[in-house]
């Protein structure tokens, strides 16, 4: 039985043995070669569900559009299973409320090219599951699939600039915090009014504080998905940000974002030890 096959089945088990009041995994989408999630609520319609290198988008944050169901089943690779993590350290979702389905994650790739998330991933398979489906993917394979070159360090000037260079072609469509789904606030500072934070522009200073801001908010929760990057509409590396933030917090408190059940969020815990030379 290829995995497929196992995940349908077991689908179907858990929706008509009522276990589950939905299924939350992949679709074909209309656009040949895409992925487009699929909620799944009749046991007949688990022959829909796959799961390939289409299946890109982090399923995590539909978990909270669906969750006031019932319990939940959700298809999780390993990017999945981290924000998942994250979403359960910040009370945002029950443990007790998931059914969690388990798949190894082989890469996503996008017009036969491996997304360069996938080319750094350390965690293919997920970090926790309640039952996995088919064997677990070798968790080196990945890295040294295609490995991402390695550039020097730049200046504080050059890193400015390659950053404006980026930021400036930002359209502000939002669809990065979109589909992140560690982005659940109900008023998002962009749309704050009271106090307004910053300008709906597209100028470089707008778009900068929206984009910097932004990856403050993800330093420690991020998961390196890369459901950002491949949402975006203008080919902004955003992972560019987020993976320095979270190279950062790393360095820093020794935390990396939805791989410890056990450990609190990174910048959530006070320690007087912390560095502190950027204090002036």
């Amino acid at each position: 039985m290829s995995r497929e096959e196992a995940l349908r089945k077991r689908a179907r088990e858990l929706l008509e043995s009522k276990q589950v009041v939905m299924v939350v995994g992949h679709r074909a989408a209309s656009t040949k070669g895409k992925a487009q999630p699929a909620f799944i609520a009749k046991p007949e319609d688990a022959e829909s569900l796959i799961f390939d290198e289409t299946c890109g988008q982090n399923l995590a944050g539909h978990l909270l559009k669906v969750k006031h169901l019932g319990k939940i089943a959700v298809v999780t690779k390993g990017c999945d299973s981290r924000s998942i993590l994250v979403l359960l350290k910040e009370k945002q979702l029950d443990r007790a409320q998931l059914h969690i389905l388990g798949v190894g994650c082989e890469g996503v790739k996008e017009d036969g090219k491996l997304s360069d998330s996938c080319i750094t991933c350390e965690y293919p398979n997920p970090i926790v599951c309640d039952e996995m489906l088919g064997e677990p993917a070798p968790g080196d394979r990945l890295q040294t699939l295609n490995p991402k070159p390695q550039t020097g360090e730049l200046t504080s000037d050059e890193r400015w600039r390659e950053l404006s260079e980026d930021v400036s072609r930002c359209i502000r469509c939002y669809a990065c915090r979109q589909v992140c789904p560690n982005c659940y606030c109900p008023v998002c500072f962009v749309d704050a009014s009271q106090p307004a934070l910053v300008g709906k522009t597209t100028e470089l200073s707008d778009n900068m504080v929206f984009h910097i801001m932004r990856a403050l908010h993800m330093a420690g929760r991020c998961v390196e998905c890369g459901s950002c990057a491949r949402a975006c509409p203008m080919g902004i590396d955003l992972m560019k940000f987020n993976r320095k933030a979270a190279q950062i917090v790393k360095e820093r408190f020794n935390v990396v974002a939805g791989v410890k059940e056990d450990d609190a969020p990174a910048l959530t815990v006070f320690d007087p030890n912390d560095k502190q030379e950027f204090i002036r």
